[in-house]
Parts: structure tokens; sequence; C-alpha cells
């Protein structure tokens, strides 16, 4: 049993029982420290607690993934394991040897990368010229899973793919594709850059042999759609059109109508005004009737005007008190009414 020297006198800071969670290509760090730094020289040692003891730092499947942290600090006695792996998961034992000899155990849970969508088949859609992403998730994006595959097949079922990533064995995939696992190593997406028809078919995504899943790309020809219409939108608002425009029709209708009463109104109220106000002397029919001139210049220019507007005949009627007194020429004008007569 391999011992790694340290400090005499160390006693383990808390010895109660620690569980962790860890990710595939991940690290984790066991902790065990000495409480007294000025510790003297003793030995400890890692065990992984099986079915039996196992030194970590004796067995083959921890070569080069473990780190001690007491380089700088004697009586740091923690442990780092790289690289993360499914069988890594269990329990660890920090075991210090003194007369009083102390223990903490350590047990790590490692989550690994269980896919999204596992053994299905998602449909994807790209048009040529442009890129595509071919979706491909763990559900546990900090999980780096062990091994990763892309393969590209024509049909669905054939027995032969070729495999794009991480060698490309397929000519017409060569430079154009790209792994989107920068910042998430459960991202494990693969961009597609200048899209063709000829990249159209059946790509997997692997990371295991029960771990994988199908993506069908369809390239689609660029062209303008005409954008669908609903047809029982289309059928209302065709029965709804004549109900419209017979109500426009009948409001315009009526305002015409308003309009003209109101023009027909004015040019009335303006042929009473002019016949009324002119100052006209009236005769009876008896009379001379070229002696009927205006009293005035004003009067004269009001029959001008009339003259050149609408044409209006006038009539006037006498009417005397004693009709049989026609030597009286007495005229009572405030008996006399006048009718115009419109053309």
């Amino acid at each position: 049993m391999a011992k790694l020297f340290c400090l005499y006198g160390c006693i383990n800071r808390g010895t109660e029982e620690l569980t962790l969670t860890g990710y595939t290509g991940g690290s984790v760090l066991l902790p065990c420290t000495c409480t007294d730094p000025q510790s003297t020289v003793q030995t400890f040692t890692w065990l992984y607690l099986q079915q039996q003891r196992n030194e970590v730092f004796h067995n083959e499947n921890y070569k080069g993934r473990l780190k001690l942290l007491n380089e700088s600090s004697p009586t740091n006695l923690s442990l780092l394991i790289s690289d993360l792996r499914k069988q890594d998961e269990g329990k660890y034992r920090c075991e210090i040897y003194s007369h009083n000899p102390e223990y903490r155990d350590i047990t790590i849970t490692i989550k690994g990368c269980d896919l999204v969508n596992n053994t299905q088949t998602v449909e994807v859609m790209g048009r040529p010229g442009e890129s595509v992403v071919l979706p491909c998730y763990c559900k546990e994006l900090q999980a780096k899973p062990q091994q990763l595959a892309w393969t590209y097949s024509i049909t669905q079922f054939n027995t032969k793919p070729k495999e794009i990533y991480p060698s490309e064995q397929s000519p017409k995939h060569k430079d154009k594709i790209k792994l989107l696992n920068k910042t998430s190593p459960g991202n494990l997406s693969l961009l597609l850059s200048d899209l063709t028809t000829q990249h159209k078919g059946y790509y997997t995504c692997s990371v295991g042999s029960q771990q994988y899943i199908n993506i069908r790309l369809k390239a689609k020809a660029t062209h303008q759609t005409t954008p669908q219409t609903n047809p029982r939108s289309e059928t209302e608002g065709s029965s709804i059109k004549p109900y419209v425009f017979a109500l426009i029709s009948v409001f315009s209708l009526l305002l015409l109508t308003v309009l003209a009463v109101m023009i027909w109104r004015r040019r009335e109220t303006r042929d009473v005004k002019n016949g009324t106000s002119d100052g006209l002397v009236l005769y009876n029919d008896g009379e001379k009737k070229d002696v009927l001139k205006p009293d005035s210049s004003a009067q004269d220019q009001h029959i001008k005007q009339d003259e050149t507007e609408d044409e209006v005949t006038y009539s006037t009627v006498v009417h005397v008190k004693n009709a049989a007194r026609p030597a009286q020429k007495q005229i009572t004008t405030a008996e006399y009414s006048e009718y115009a007569c419109l053309k």
C-alpha cells in the first residue's frame, strides 16, 4: 500500500461524510485538510471504496487525471479528479495514519450525457445558400459525453452512413460543418453552412449505442410564397360588402338632398328680399305704366342687377276699398300685395 508523506499530528478537519456531484468530462475536488498548520510528518492516502479498498494512485483508470493540492499548502490534502467518467462514481476516503487514525468519506455522483429526444427523429428545414443548425443536446449541459459522432446518409436505413464528425468522410460536407459546444459541453449541435439541395438526407448524433438522435434535413428552394387567406373570412367579407355599399349610397343621397334644399331656400330668400326692398311705387291698372320708376339710384342698381340674374315676372294686384269710385286716385300702399312668379 503506497503512502504519501505529510505532517505529523494532522487532525482531519471535518469528519462527516460528504456527497458531491460531478459531470462527465468535468472535474471534482475532494476536500481533506488538517486543522493544525504546525502538524509534523506523517503519512496519508486516498482510497476508492467499491468492493474492496483500492488506492487511486495505483489504479490505471485514474492515470493522468489526479492532482494533490499540498504543493503550496502542505496541510491541504485535497484531491482533484479531472476528466470525470461515469465509472468514477462511488465512495472515496481520505485516510490519515497517526496514533489515532482519522479518515473522511466522500461520495461522488456522476451525471452523464443523456440526449434530449433520445432515439427520436426530428425534422429540420433549410434553404439553399443559408446555414442550418442540426440540434443535439445533453439534458445536463455541463455534461460532456465520452464519445461523440455525427454521421450522414441519403436514406434513413442506409447500412453504411458516412461519418462527418469528428472525421470528414463525406466530400460535400468538407469545410462546411462546425460543432457548437464552446461554452456548453452538453451542446452537441452541428452547424452546416452554405446549404445546398445535395445536403438533404438523414443525420445521426450519437454518444453511445443507446444514446442517439436522428435528424431529417430538408432543403427547400427559395421562392416567394403567396399568403394564404381564410375562406371563411372571405365569405363573411363578401356578405358584408353589399350592406356597406347600400349604407354609403343612402347617406350620400340624403346629403345631396339636404344640400339641394339649402341652396333652394337660400335663393328663394334672396329673391324675396330683392322684390320687397327695391322701393318701387305701385300704380293701379288705369294709370300709365311707363311712369313706374325707381325712387332712388339704389333702386336703379337693384333693377339692373335683377336683369342680369334669373328673369322674374312681376304682377301687381291692387285692392281698392270702393270699387264705385274710380275717380279717386288716392292709393293706400299698405293694402297692396305683390306676388312674384318664378320661371
